[in-house]
């Protein structure tokens, strides 16, 4: 077999130029090195037994970075071409596998490497998941994330099959679901309780849900405490205690009176029940 042919030096060309009667014309070329030829991989991808079609194999430079990848034929065959000379690392990768180990290789020059790589079936991987995000519906404007609420899933039998907390940003996830019919509920202190939330797992796929709670009025509110003394710094008992609600529109400020009472025998007094806002306390006693 004859030997194949290499470049030493690169093509290289001139600008157009024109021609006309006996004109001379005089064209000089500087031709660079030819860089060295592109080294291949190759190799079959299988589960130990069979080959695996349609896996994902990729590419690593010397620096961990991703290079290049292909997918794998009826046989589990890749080929990656083009690789210039150095040192990579190759990996496969398919659904319903865990991703195989990372294979070594130092590819000089114009070669070809053949590496073969193992795929294992991991049995969860084929499995179901539900994932969702958990809000609070808003009187107006669109519903904020709830995070920190504890969201619960049921079997279609009533058993708890899982327990997990939302996340900041309302996110949660339940996964390595088997398929069937499950029940999704969310509760969180200050909130009423979010619940029958259906969702179906078929052929191990990904459902997505989306849930909303609603604040608690009876529970979802603050306290406003304090003790009323006179000017020598001596607790006023029987003095009256006004709750002001203030509110700016356009402007302009207004105190509205929402809640009163009086102090104790320790000038102590205590309003519960407040809900979110801006305040103000006045107190007075009259003879």
């Amino acid at each position: 077999m004859a030997d194949i042919k290499q470049d030493l030096l690169s093509l290289q060309y001139s600008t157009s130029f024109s021609l006309s009667g006996m004109e001379e014309a005089n064209i000089d070329l500087q031709l660079s090195v030819a860089p060295p030829p592109p080294s291949t991989l190759t190799g079959v991808v299988t589960d130990g037994e069979t080959p695996v079609a349609d896996a994902t194999v990729k590419v690593f430079d010397s620096a961990g970075m991703p290079y290049q990848h292909t997918l794998t034929d009826a046989s589990g065959l890749y080929s990656i071409t083009g690789l210039p000379a150095g040192s990579y690392t190759v990996a496969a990768a398919k659904e319903g596998y865990l991703l195989s180990p990372a294979a070594g290789v130092t590819l000089s020059a114009g070669s070809t490497q053949d590496i073969p790589l193992l795929l294992t079936p991991e049995p969860t991987l084929s499995l179901g998941t539900i994932a969702g995000v958990l809000s609070v519906l808003q009187p107006e404007g669109a519903p904020l994330p709830l995070g920190g609420a504890k969201i619960t899933l049921f079997s279609s039998t009533g058993e708890t099959v899982a327990v997990t907390t939302s996340a900041p940003d309302g996110e949660f996830a339940f996964y390595d679901l088997a398929d069937g019919v499950y029940t999704l509920t969310a509760s969180a202190q200050g909130y009423l309780s979010a619940g029958n939330m259906l969702a179906t797992v078929t052929k191990g796929g990904v459902v997505n849900v989306t849930m909303a709670m609603q604040v608690d009025s009876r529970t979802y509110n603050g306290t406003v405490s304090g003790i009323i003394r006179n000017s020598s710094g001596q607790a006023v008992a029987g003095c009256f205690v006004g709750l002001y609600r203030v509110t700016t529109i356009q402007g302009v400020t207004t105190e509205t009176l929402v809640a009163t009472t009086k102090t104790n025998s320790e000038g102590k007094y205590l309003f519960g029940g407040v809900l979110a806002g801006d305040y103000l306390v006045k107190a007075k006693l009259e003879q």
